[in-house]
């Protein structure tokens, strides 16, 4: 094996190990069936990372819960715990599940027509994320969608993404994620087959990623800084699936777009939230993508 495989190897093994407390502290947990209610607020389709199943964004789900996010929220489950590699490389299979979730969400806004829709991606899910924004078609709006430290290349064309968002497409990025989306990356490749640091670590180069301006209007870069210490994220990779940072970074972009007891029908429609500006330290300047885009998911007719 050369010798740069086993370095990044042995540095993945730790990662693993992170994982695997991560499931011993949540067992095989999964989201709670949505309510009617719930359904009728709005939906959140949340992807997890290549390594873990729906029980490593429970610390994530709560923490959306708790600061007030009423929409129902699903889970992707990769069905192959402990597989991380075999989800990362899996790309046609990866597109094969996000075209099945987006067939899922148009069925969704057929019987819910105003209510927000919203996709958060972890690390590898983050990938995920955007194929579903893909294979969407452009009258199947979404509000916001979330990039946790996307393992997706720097130059992953968004444009197709970005077509069918109506608020904010924001990319959360740490310098300091140089173990999995520095290292590991490069030698096992991203989501998008690539073999480079991911836009997770040193964030999307936006000329080739969004050339198209108008569309910037709706891309967002957020960098990590050392504020986020006080949520429990220390730079690297595993600080994004922890409760406090979720309810303090993300839980704000999936939000009641109105206060609750205003009318239902405005409190649901697909509008973007208005989370905390953030601080000029985490904003991040122009950078840019280019990759493959699936095309979009045809409405059933009725």
């Amino acid at each position: 094996m050369k010798p740069a495989v086993m370095g990044c190897a042995a540095r993945w093994i730790p990662a693993s190990c992170t994982a695997s407390v991560l499931l011993l502290c949540t067992g095989c947990w999964n989201p709670p069936a949505p309510t009617a209610r719930q359904l009728n607020t709005g939906l959140v389709w949340m992807f997890p990372g290549v390594e873990g199943g729906p029980w490593s964004l429970k610390q994530a789900h709560d923490a959306l819960r708790d600061a007030g996010v009423k929409s129902a929220i699903r889970v992707h489950d990769w069905a192959r715990p402990f597989g991380a590699i075999t989800n990362l490389i899996a790309y046609e299979r990866n597109r094969r599940d996000a075209v099945a979730i987006a067939e899922s969400i148009l069925e969704y806004r057929g019987a819910h027509p105003d209510a927000p829709i919203d996709l958060v991606g972890y690390s590898g899910g983050g990938g995920v994320a955007v194929m579903v924004a893909e294979a969407l078609p452009e009258q199947c709006r979404l509000r916001n969608v979330v990039l946790a430290q996307a393992a997706i290349s720097p130059s992953y064309d968004l444009r197709p993404a970005l077509r069918k968002v109506d608020g904010k497409l924001v990319s959360f990025y740490s310098p300091l994620d140089w173990i999995i989306l520095g290292s590991g990356t490069t030698v096992f490749g991203t989501i998008d087959r690539t073999f480079v640091p991911s836009a997770g670590k040193d964030g999307f180069d936006t000329r080739a990623a969004v050339p198209d301006e108008a569309l910037r209007e709706h891309f967002e870069q957020r960098v990590w800084t050392g504020k986020m210490l006080a949520e429990g994220h220390y730079g690297g990779h595993f600080g994004i699936l922890l409760y406090a940072w979720n309810k303090q970074f993300v839980a704000p972009y999936l939000l009641p777009t109105e206060p609750e007891g205003s009318d239902a029908r405005a409190a649901t429609r697909p509008s973007a939230s208005r989370p905390a500006t953030p601080a000029p330290e985490e904003r991040a300047g122009a950078q840019a993508s280019d990759g493959h885009a699936g095309g979009p998911v045809q409405p059933r007719q009725p």
